[in-house]
């Protein structure tokens, strides 16, 4: 069943808006008037709703050319039915698993494989440790900011080793809903992969326990900050001093079995953070290039990654993600006048194709294909709501902007 979202937006406001009328009917006929007035005020109940479309992201390179054993590689490619990574996929696993990787910040919307750029480099690590060493330890700190997130994220990581044949890796989550024989259990014999929260963490890094047993012969090569967008204002300062209490018992974890050779960097790996996030920063678009706009951004992110973990802003790398470019047909052009037009049921599909006609400026017998080809405005919205979310009054503003057929036509 087709959905209409703004009508469904304006049938939940005038629901809302006829049960504060009926709920809080003042007796006094001022008061009342004054609240209907209110009520009827745009934007006074609920901001405008908020749209964006989706476009595929570019592809990078093939999933068994990233550096990933075999089988991770092709249990990768049949989950996400594709040979290829996102691009954003493919340079973040190549970075991170490179002789050359760095800090790592990924900056990609929901429901980009963001946790993939930095969960498969982590298996892979855990893999190849497993492998050589043959022995329990730390190699992957995964640090989240609400066990939900940990939950997931540690059902995935146990899909991707056990279709992939990898059961020798351990992974396990830490927070309070761990018993204390499961708690005994990962001090005598600590995981390859650790999920915890970072108030968990905080306990960890107190209790001597825990401080001794569980980071003991270490070879903790990733320290992932999950959602780092969250931590902001007094949390976020607390985080920075977290993680440097972290990175310094790291480096001062007890260390007495193949110890000799401290140049041996799988054994002995400098802890590398790795950080996902929203936008950190809003910034004003307006007289700026996308170059200009992408570069500002990641210096905001480069900038506050910085102050939570001590490293220097330009070690981090930041990797977003990049969408297919739209390729516009020639046919798409934009009517004379805009056009008013009710807007159609969803589920008429005639409705829709005339209704499309109509903003294309074709016959009202055009077929709906053709008549979508030859809509500018349906090309232009994607091209908008592709790079961000936009309200219909932002919307209209862009077009009345930027569109040189509609440029000072009333909003």
């Amino acid at each position: 069943m087709a959905l209409h979202p703004i009508a469904v937006v304006n049938q939940v406001i005038d629901e809302y808006r006829s049960y504060l009328a009926t709920e809080f009917r003042a007796s006094d006929p001022h008061l009342r008037q004054a609240l209907e007035e209110a009520l009827d005020r745009p934007g006074f109940l609920a901001q405008e709703p908020f749209f964006q479309a989706h476009r595929p992201f570019k592809s990078g390179k093939r999933w068994h050319d990233l550096g990933l054993d075999e089988p991770l590689a092709r249990v990768m490619a049949e989950r996400s039915d594709s040979e290829y990574a996102y691009l954003h996929q493919s340079d973040s696993i190549s970075h991170l698993l490179s002789p050359e990787a760095a800090p790592l910040a990924v900056t990609t919307g929901t429901g980009s494989g963001k946790t993939e750029c930095f969960l498969l480099p982590v298996i892979q690590n855990a893999v190849e440790d497993s492998v050589r060493f043959n022995r329990s330890g730390i190699t992957a700190l995964l640090i989240y900011p609400m066990n939900a997130l940990a939950n997931d994220q540690e059902e995935r990581i146990k899909e991707y080793l056990q279709k992939s044949g990898h059961t020798h890796v351990r992974v396990a989550r830490y927070d309070r809903s761990t018993r204390q024989e499961e708690r005994e259990r990962l001090r005598k014999n600590p995981p390859h992969i650790l999920l915890t929260n970072y108030m968990m963490l905080e306990y960890l890094l107190v209790r001597p326990a825990d401080r001794g047993a569980l980071f003991a012969n270490h070879r903790c090569r990733f320290v992932v900050l999950d959602e780092v967008h969250t931590y902001r204002g007094s949390l976020g300062a607390n985080i920075a001093l977290l993680y440097r209490r972290l990175i310094s018992h790291l480096r001062h974890a007890k260390q007495d079995w193949q110890a000799g050779d401290r140049t041996d960097r799988q054994r002995f790996p400098d802890p590398l953070p790795v950080a996902t996030s929203a936008t950190i920063k809003s910034l004003d678009e307006t007289g700026r290039t996308p170059e200009e706009v992408a570069r500002l951004r990641d210096e905001a992110v480069q900038g506050f990654l910085s102050t939570i973990t001590g490293q220097a802003p330009e070690w981090f790398r930041v990797v977003g993600e990049s969408i297919r470019d739209l390729e516009i047909p020639t046919e798409a052009c934009w009517p004379q006048a805009p056009a008013a037009i009710p807007a159609p049921d969803p589920g008429d599909l005639d409705a829709v194709r005339e209704t499309v006609a109509q903003l294309a400026g074709v016959s009202a017998g055009t077929d709906l294909r053709t008549a979508a080809r030859s809509a500018a405005v349906l090309w232009t919205l994607n091209d908008l709501l592709a790079r961000r979310p936009l309200s219909v009054s932002g919307i209209v503003g862009r077009i009345i902007e930027g569109v040189p057929e509609r440029r000072g036509a009333e909003p």
